[in-house]
């Protein structure tokens, strides 16, 4: 079965990153039409935060995972999970402000939205380490795995 997490992910974290941007140039720059800018890749960015959520758990039943990449993913999804929650309450409490961001939560807002794009990167980075330096998911990988399991059989035979 195809997995979907690797497509997904990379709309999340396009989008509600971003919206953040958006939404602090908003400010910074004086621009207050950047922030519906910031609220449509806000929502956006929620749907497809639950998809990558939604897909990366389906990923961690059904993937290959080497050994060395085992503690990475709890890490991972502890990481993406808060993410997805982060984000689920800025779209929530952006949405009862009639989408924009009032002048006296702004700190605040953008402080979390900010803390929530540093939980995208680190995600991101221990996604990238597992696929990248330990083959998760990496149908070759897990071919060699095999082989190497197999071979380890052969030389160490279980006890009759």
């Amino acid at each position: 079965m195809l997995d979907f997490h690797p497509f997904v992910v990379h709309f999340a974290i396009g989008l509600l990153t971003a919206s953040v941007v958006f939404d602090v140039l908003s400010v910074t720059a004086n621009r207050p039409h950047l922030q519906l800018v910031g609220w449509w890749n806000l929502f956006l960015g929620f749907l497809a935060v639950l998809f990558a959520v939604i897909t990366g758990l389906y990923a961690k039943n059904n993937a290959f995972f080497p050994e060395a990449s085992l503690q990475l993913i709890s890490y991972h999804q502890y990481f993406g999970i808060s993410t997805a929650v982060i984000f689920t309450l800025l779209f929530v409490w952006r949405s009862g402000m009639n989408r924009k961001i009032m002048p006296r939560w702004q700190s605040l807002y953008l402080l979390i939205a900010v803390l929530g794009t540093v939980l995208i990167l680190v995600t991101g980075l221990l996604g990238g380490q597992m696929v990248f330096e330990h083959g998760t998911n990496v149908q070759r990988v897990r071919e060699l795995q095999e082989i190497i399991d197999s071979l380890r059989i052969l030389r160490n035979p279980p006890p009759p």
